[in-house]
């Protein structure tokens, strides 16, 4: 497909502000998946970062060419939430339908740092240190009690973009931020299995409102995680709660 004259390849971006018109020359077949969001909601889910938290970036009509890598994970995911969604019967809660925004619209986000210039390299906010921000992550997520937390909730609250979120949490335990709120979503999940509470909601849906709407890929995470699947850890604590009776 050709965007005004240059080509556009599977994953890249186009930003086009509202009731904005644009043209497009197609050759052969070609598909978009459209997001349309209110600007206040989406700077929402911005902050600490720079010029994608500017109104006037949003407001600029134009096509970006993403890291075909970055671009190709960027459909994967978007492909997996997707599915996750017509695999579903019941409808997410108000969390759940939160944490499906948010990882719908970072999918996005992710994609399109890419094609932007790298940020100017700079220490961590003000007189932060990496390990003060991963202490300040680990408070955050403590205040929420076992509520699932995106990592653009996080990055908002605590005013840090993400890529000095990342090195804090590279420098400080060794891993990125979106592994430990994942590894914290996990826990969560364990918490609840080990109160036997999924009597009326299946182990899938306890997965989608924590932001893990693919079942396979949720079912591998827990496993490396934890060494049994979730259906061990609910049977195991049914056998508990039964024998204390």
């Amino acid at each position: 497909m050709t965007q005004w004259w240059k080509d556009v390849r599977p994953g890249d971006i186009g930003v086009f502000p509202a009731l904005v018109e644009f043209d497009a020359i197609h050759d052969g077949g070609a598909a978009y998946l459209l997001v349309s969001i209110a600007l206040p909601e989406l700077l929402a889910t911005l902050g600490g970062e720079e010029h994608l938290a500017d109104p006037a970036f949003w407001n600029t009509k134009r096509v970006y060419n993403t890291d075909s890598f970055i671009g190709a994970e960027m459909l994967r995911r978007l492909i997996g939430i997707i599915s996750g969604i017509e695999h579903k019967f019941t409808a997410p809660s108000d969390q759940g339908a939160d944490f499906l925004q948010r990882s719908i619209v970072e999918s996005f986000v992710l994609a399109l740092m890419s094609a932007l210039a790298p940020a100017s390299a700079r220490s961590y906010t003000g007189a932060r240190t990496g390990a003060r921000l991963v202490s300040e992550t680990e408070d955050y997520i403590d205040a929420t009690d076992g509520r699932p937390v995106h990592i653009s909730e996080l990055c908002s609250a605590l005013k840090v973009s993400r890529r000095s979120l990342h090195r804090a949490f590279a420098d400080t335990l060794g891993i990125g931020p979106a592994a430990y709120l994942r590894r914290r979503r996990l826990s969560a999940i364990r918490s609840i299995l080990g109160r036997c509470d999924t009597a009326t909601s299946s182990i899938g849906d306890l997965a989608f409102e924590y932001g893990f709407p693919e079942t396979g890929r949720f079912a591998a995470y827990y496993r490396a995680h934890f060494g049994e699947t979730p259906s061990e850890t609910l049977r195991s604590r049914s056998v508990s709660a039964r024998s204390v009776r």
